[in-house]
């Protein structure tokens, strides 16, 4: 190519780059900032509240957005219901819900729109919209509110469903019975029932697995009430529920069997709540096969309280050498068995093998642990049984940083469990446990080992502290009889006191921080929150957490605090 035609194609060439550069413009990435806008009703046909609605079959709800419809038919619910199948339509954003009669003549419909709802990105309703309407000339005011928790934490897109009785009984089919006013907790797990009629009425909560707007039981958790709900015009009630799982699957024994220890060790079908197991060693037992009419129970169990497991591991005093048949009653699982009821462990072949295993320490409260002096009660959980006799008072030593030795009284709450009460401890100090493992022995003689075991806590300085003060307040209609328990934790959960208050007032010192304070009313005084039962039925206690934080400040109180429970 010549040198001019060379120069006439770089020519055109820049050009057209200088008109491209010259078309650009700056500007955003396409796409813009991603969309987590909930979207929300805008607007109702009937509109909210009105009356005297005429007797038509149509419900027109306004969205800010498109709509996912996937979402929609489940999460919409009228109250009363309607026999026969709903048609949905949409116009954009628009729902045209067709009923398959007209409205009832002078009735209030209630409308909720669940919080299940969700546009084209997923984003749900931050709540249920709830409107009503009338053909008639008013409508119904009651309402009730509250809370759905599971965990502790809340439960987002639960049923709260309100039925026409006050409690269920044995002949209550749920899968079977509509709720006549229902609706779903928010991502808070917040819920509100509005437009409701006077009286009073059984509510719970349920985990709606199947989008059915029935409760389906055992199959779905669900929460119970602490009372029954009474609505009026006078006030708004406040109905919290704990979601629980109940499993109905009957216990059985799946083995038995002895460990190296000389403990007898069951192996159970599913995992259980060891409390039962511990409030219930009267009901175990091991049967020798040449002396039916005997019956040995255990004197104790191993495994620690407040756990859930399938294994348990029993000592039995004085256990002699032969076969034996290991049998429980049913009735210690609420299998609606009678007291003669057993379950059956299969055979036990007791042969003793020498026992070669020292014991150990499990575990022990006081360790790496800042405390409070009032907790001077120091728990240590053994592996096996210990000869005890044989403890000196040197074995386990409680001593202050400058060596002096706390007076400490040994009592055994059961042969796993030793529980050290030691006098002096004082505010701002760090206290050593000293145990010798030389001085400590099993039943069969072993020695614990041949080391100091050391294990250090501190407590908390007075000058640190702040204090909180305040009163229980109960609100309308809430039987009051029983220990209130109440937590303070901090924001990320840790709780740091409780306290049983029998007396209806409270002052406590705390390190500074913000704490939620959370608690429960203990009606059968166990020092245990009861979430109900559904058959046979029993009412869940009454438990609150507060809404608000109290913030404790070091060498100051914060008084006046109201811990209302309602």
């Amino acid at each position: 190519m010549s040198d001019w035609r060379w120069t006439a194609v770089r020519l055109i060439s820049l050009a057209f780059i200088i008109v491209l550069l010259s078309c650009a413009k700056v500007a955003s990435p396409p796409g813009g900032p991603e969309d987590k806008t909930a979207p929300t009703v805008l607007g109702t046909l009937p509109v909210g509240n009105a009356t005297s609605v005429t007797r038509d079959n149509r419900i027109s709800i306004q969205f800010s957005e498109s709509i996912e419809k996937k979402t929609v038919e489940n999460a919409v619910i009228i109250s009363p219901g309607f026999p026969g199948k709903i048609k949905y339509n949409w116009d954009h954003s628009t729902l045209n819900i067709i009923l398959p009669d007209s409205f009832a003549d002078s009735t209030t419909y209630v409308v909720n729109v669940g919080s299940d709802i969700a546009d084209l990105r997923r984003n749900k309703m931050e709540s249920s919209f709830i409107f009503a309407f009338s053909t008639g000339t008013r409508i119904s005011q009651g309402k009730v509110t509250g809370t759905v928790r599971t965990g502790g934490k809340p439960a987002a897109g639960a049923m709260v469903a309100l039925f026409n009785m006050t409690q269920p009984d044995a002949a209550t089919a749920f899968d079977s019975l509509y709720p006549p006013y229902i609706t779903q907790s928010g991502k808070s797990g917040e819920y509100s029932l509005e437009f409701l009629p006077e009286g009073r009425f059984f509510i719970m909560a349920f985990m709606d697995k199947n989008k059915d707007h029935l409760f389906d039981y055992p199959a779905e958790p669900f929460g119970l009430p602490d009372k029954i709900c009474t609505v009026s015009g006078l006030s708004v009630p406040t109905m919290d529920f704990n979601i629980i799982q109940e499993d109905t699957a009957a216990v059985s024994v799946i083995s038995s069997g002895l460990t190296g220890d000389r403990l007898v060790k069951m192996r159970l079908s599913k995992s259980v709540k060891s409390d039962i197991i511990k409030n219930n060693l009267d009901k175990i037992f091991l049967i020798p096969i040449d002396a039916a009419d005997r019956r040995i129970t255990p004197v104790a169990v191993k495994e620690k309280a407040d756990i859930s497991t399938q294994s348990f591991s029993f000592f039995f005093e004085s256990l002699a050498e032969g076969k034996y048949n290991f049998e429980m009653k049913a009735s210690i699982f609420n299998q609606n068995a009678d007291s003669a009821t057993m379950i059956s462990g299969g055979e036990l072949n007791v042969i003793y093998e020498p026992d070669k295993t020292p014991p150990s320490i499990e575990d022990i409260t006081h360790s790496r642990k800042m405390f409070y002096p009032s907790d001077s009660i120091m728990t240590i959980w053994l592996s096996e049984p210990l000869d005890t006799k044989s403890i000196s008072s040197d074995a386990i030593r409680v001593m202050d940083a400058d060596s002096n030795r706390l007076s400490t009284e040994f009592v055994w709450p059961d042969r796993f469990t030793l529980d050290l009460y030691a006098s002096g401890i004082d505010w701002g100090k760090v206290y050593d446990i000293l145990v010798a493992e030389s001085l400590l022995y099993d039943l069969s003689g072993n020695r614990m080992g041949d080391t100091i075991l050391n294990y250090k806590f501190t407590t908390y300085n007075k000058d640190s502290l702040g204090s909180a003060s305040g009163e229980i307040v109960f609100g309308p209609g809430v039987d009051s009889a029983g220990v209130v328990h109440i937590t303070f934790a901090t924001e990320k959960g840790l709780e740091i006191l409780s306290q049983s208050l029998r007396e209806r007032t409270f002052n406590v010192e705390l390190p500074p921080g913000k704490y939620l304070m959370k608690g429960y009313l203990d009606r059968n005084d166990n020092n245990s929150l009861d979430l109900g039962k559904l058959y046979p039925f029993d009412f869940a206690e009454k438990s609150v957490i507060s809404p608000d934080t109290v913030r404790v400040r070091a060498r100051f109180e914060t008084s006046g605090i109201i811990f209302k429970i309602d």
